[in-house]
């Protein structure tokens, strides 16, 4: 197995423009058809420090098995999101976070993360690509990555 296949080479702009259409139009209908809103993602961590994850709640287990497959199935890609969220590096949390959750104008993530305007763009793009990536490895297995075509070499 090469390398290649294990990490494929990413439109790195496509693929950004697609996490930015899912959080901007999947993500309000996934929250509606979870019956959840954009505070049930944890506030980025801003120390830099891990933290444990809280003991989930027994009876909303229970509860789960008596929701329609539907809402169950949108809850269960919340969660991959607020995972993949969390365990992208400090820096790609914040400006995903304020940006897309938040809901901020980029002007105000690029001036919360203290970055130019140029270098914010940069960093959003490194931002989204690195959430794609970390999505597609959660339960659900999302896949937000546009692979480059081979023929884009010729």
């Amino acid at each position: 197995m090469d390398l290649i296949d294990l990490i494929p080479d990413l439109d790195e702009v496509a693929t950004a423009e697609k996490v930015k259409k899912f959080f901007d139009k999947d993500l309000e209908r996934l929250l509606r058809l979870a019956d959840k809103q954009r505070s049930f993602f944890r506030s980025v961590n801003m120390d830099g420090m891990p933290k444990a994850p809280s003991p989930g709640n027994g009876q909303e287990n229970m509860v789960v098995k008596y929701v329609s497959s539907e809402s169950a199935k949108a809850k269960s890609i919340l969660e991959d999101v607020n995972i993949a969220l969390n365990h992208c590096s400090n820096t790609y949390q914040l400006i995903l976070y304020y940006r897309y959750i938040k809901g901020l104008a980029d002007w105000q993530v690029a001036q919360k993360v203290q970055y130019s305007n140029t270098r914010y763009h940069q960093l959003k793009i490194a931002a989204c690509i690195e959430f794609a990536e970390r999505l597609h490895v959660q339960s659900n297995q999302l896949d937000l990555r546009v692979v480059k075509n081979c023929n884009d070499y010729e």
